[in-house]
């Protein structure tokens, strides 16, 4: 039962982080801040199910998969929230350098690998089970993103899509 609501709470997260995407499209500041308590409900399900299920899995191969798991994290966060604000200097367009020069949703990608590495960790159908759930809701979030939300929020976004593959890189063949 604890795992539902542990989904309920991350599933919300996802829509709440869809809503702030929508509270961009409107300028709307306020509720922007208030929507962003989605990212934050979205990853709280991790330190919990952490600090209950402990990995069954022998201490050098616990430390290592914890280790995979918090590199596949950081590099989540920072792939999510960080490289755009730190590295974009023209607010209003795409993004199209650094991670994102290749996929469309890097982001997506790394939060799939931090699920498999997470998965790994705890090594229980359950939690597998409740990892795939999230993958799921996260691109279901990634694909309204792309499809009706940033198209609104970018003018130059149809181009970007057209020269970017949506999360592989589109094959590039020589004519």
């Amino acid at each position: 039962m604890d795992l539902i609501k542990l989904f309920l709470l991350g599933a919300m997260g996802y829509l709440l982080a869809g809503f702030f995407d929508f509270a961009q499209i409107r300028k709307s500041r306020v509720l922007s801040y208030l929507f962003s308590v989605g990212f934050a409900l979205a990853a709280l399900p991790y330190p919990i199910l952490i600090s209950r299920f402990p990995s069954p899995h022998s201490p050098p191969l616990s430390r290592l998969l914890l280790a995979l798991v918090i590199i596949s994290a950081v590099a989540t966060i920072y792939v999510a929230t960080v490289e755009i604000p730190l590295r974009h200097k023209t607010p209003g367009t795409v993004y199209n350098r650094g991670t994102y020069k290749r996929i469309r949703h890097p982001g997506f990608l790394a939060h799939l690998v931090f699920n498999l590495f997470f998965s790994l960790y705890c090594y229980t159908a359950a939690i597998t089970l409740l990892c795939i759930f999230f993958v799921l809701c996260n691109l279901v979030l990634v694909a309204i993103e792309d499809v009706f939300l940033f198209p609104q929020l970018f003018p130059d976004y149809p181009t970007y899509k057209q020269t970017t593959g949506f999360i592989l890189p589109k094959i590039r063949g020589h004519r």
